[in-house]
């Protein structure tokens, strides 16, 4: 293997390397300042730099070194490059062109002008983020592809991973929907704990030939080995387009489901993303979410050189996001895989409105609220306590203004009478329409439904997902059942409830993309009326603090990593501070 000598650059790949490749040169003062400047894994070996050929690094040697040679071992990662950035000019080009005059799809349903754009720029793309807000028919969008796709010969199968209970919806409701009846299929779910007779039907459909096979499986069955190598055997048998339904819910790169997930994308032939929300937090969120699809996209195989390029850090010990940079070429790389659409510009739906609606706490309950919270804002001026720590002390002091005392383990009432429960039995009584009701507390929610009675149903961890489907079916088809009573945690994603014109949080989450997912189960495509959104609050209170973040659009976590004392305060205490 020859050197290159002067300044020349040699860039090699060899199995010896593993996944990494070689930059050979003579070294001068500038060609080293410029080879330590490659973003993520490196390292010097003598006068060799052996690096990750990310598209980030690819980038930039192109840029530092335009005349470097490339060795053929190495060809192919330049051509990869090459060809991601023809693609991404293409996929740029294709949102300002015009759309077919007529279909040369069948479309088993309509599709609104937005999910025509959407399968028009998509569906021949290998790796798409369809990032449409909640509402908007991306479910519909990705049925549609699977079929096209389908009838072109490109996958024998369609694999979704979805919230728990969405992805039942997937193969119960959606596919049957909306998948063309020419595209023959069979379908099968998969959660945890399955029965014997689920398991051997599932793996029925694994066998079945000349039709589209569809798999859905629940996000959460990724931390058992044994959906692990059921979707692995899957994925090895067909072509597969693979699709993550909610993908927030692996934006995190340290979660075991995160790094799963992502390592069965590499065996997918097409991959698809969808999401309303990728972004709640901050940029950092788009990383896992387009590494999955292709880390190419963004450029880095490294989270930690992705935060280098695109978060300045901060605050204590230099470990907090504090601001961002370089935002316009993200938002470029991403807009080149992707679908944007929001509510507001593609459905004519009637707006949001908001209201409040105060209680009282009574006088015990007023006196075990001021008492704890002093005691946590004593605690946190005096110690360091962590964003888990406060977080769970703000749970403490929501359940005192549910009418609970606080604890871990199953809770008491505080009170014979409960002026929350009361309040919320006073706003329904004025309401002749039906409500969702949304609770925080499994204790509400049994509490809400004695109080309600045949009147109402219930969606919550405790529910078995037979009983979730018929209280979704009963509450948008029964004229009898006018209340809806559910955890934003669990029947706040993927749950169509447009029979609804009132929605009331009996208390929130913490969580912005929780609360907004939640919103818009009632304000969606088949939404006619005006929606009405009430929060019960206790003024003065961590209701107050809570009401006031979700509406500016943050997530009380972030809050609390910054500065935990503020939402323990009320105006007043602030004031005299």
């Amino acid at each position: 293997m020859r050197r290159q000598v002067g300044n020349h650059i040699m860039i090699i790949s060899k199995a010896d390397f593993g996944k990494y490749c070689v930059i050979k040169c003579r070294l001068d003062g500038d060609t080293f300042d410029k080879l330590s400047s490659l973003p993520g894994y490196k390292k010097w070996i003598g006068r060799d730099l052996l690096f990750d050929p990310t598209g980030a690094n690819i980038d930039k040697l192109r840029k530092f070194f335009p005349d470097a040679e490339w060795d053929e071992s190495a060809l192919p990662m330049l051509d990869k490059y090459i060809e991601n950035l023809k693609e991404l000019e293409r996929n740029l080009k294709a949102k300002d062109a015009d759309l077919p005059a007529n279909d040369d799809f069948d479309f088993k349903t309509k599709p609104f002008d937005h999910q025509r754009k959407a399968f028009y720029l998509s569906r021949d793309i290998k790796n798409f983020a369809l990032l449409m807000e909640q509402g908007t028919g991306k479910t519909k969008v990705i049925i549609d592809n699977a079929a096209y796709l389908y009838g072109k010969d490109e996958i024998t199968a369609l694999v979704v991973i979805a919230p728990n209970g969405v992805h039942r919806n997937w193969v119960n409701k959606e596919i049957p929907q909306h998948l063309p009846e020419w595209c023959h299929y069979e379908s099968a779910y998969y959660y945890s704990g399955m029965t014997k007779k689920d398991q051997d039907s599932f793996e029925s459909v694994m066998g079945v030939k000349e039709k589209l096979r569809i798999f859905t499986f629940n996000v959460e069955c990724f931390v058992s080995d044994k959906a692990v190598k059921m979707i692995s055997k899957i994925l090895l048998a067909n072509h597969v387009m693979l699709v993550v339904d909610e993908s927030s819910r692996i934006k995190r790169p340290s979660a075991k489901r995160t790094k799963a997930i992502t390592k069965f994308g590499k065996h997918a032939k097409y991959k698809r993303i969808l999401t309303g929300t990728p972004i709640t937090k901050g940029p950092e969120d788009v990383y896992s979410q387009f590494k999955f699809l292709d880390p190419q996209i963004l450029g880095y195989d490294s989270f930690y050189s992705f935060r280098a390029r695109y978060c300045i850090m901060g605050g204590f010990e230099n470990r907090q996001i504090v601001s961002y940079q370089n935002i316009d070429e993200l938002t470029r790389n991403i807009e080149g895989h992707s679908f944007r659409v929001l509510k507001k510009d593609c459905l004519d739906l009637p707006p949001k409105i908001y209201q409040r609606y105060p209680v009282e706490l009574t006088k015990r309950q007023r006196k075990l609220y001021e008492q704890m919270k002093k005691t946590f804002v004593g605690e946190l001026g005096e110690i360091k306590i962590t964003a888990p720590e406060a977080i769970t002390r703000l749970l403490r002091l929501q359940q005192i203004l549910c009418g609970w005392f606080p604890s871990d383990e199953e809770v008491t009432p505080i009170d014979d009478k409960n002026p929350r429960l009361e309040a919320l039995l006073e706003i329904l009584s004025d309401i002749d329409s039906k409500v969702i009701i949304w609770a925080r507390f499994k204790a509400d929610i049994r509490a809400i439904h004695r109080a309600l009675g045949d009147l109402a149903v219930v969606y919550y961890g405790d529910v078995s997902n037979d009983a979730r489907e018929r209280a979704v079916y009963n509450f948008q088809n029964n004229p009898n059942t006018k209340y809806f009573i559910g955890q934003p945690q669990s029947g706040g994603i993927g749950l169509t409830l447009t029979a609804a014109d009132y929605a009331i949080y009996y208390s929130n989450s913490f969580d912005l993309e929780t609360r907004l997912q939640s919103e818009d189960r009632c304000h969606r495509i088949g939404t006619k009326n005006n929606v009405t959104y009430i929060d019960i609050e206790a003024p003065k209170t961590i209701d107050s603090k809570i009401i006031k973040a979700l509406q500016k659009k943050k997530s009380l976590a972030d809050i609390v990593t910054k500065d935990p004392i503020s939402l323990f305060l009320t105006e007043e205490d602030e004031d005299g501070q």
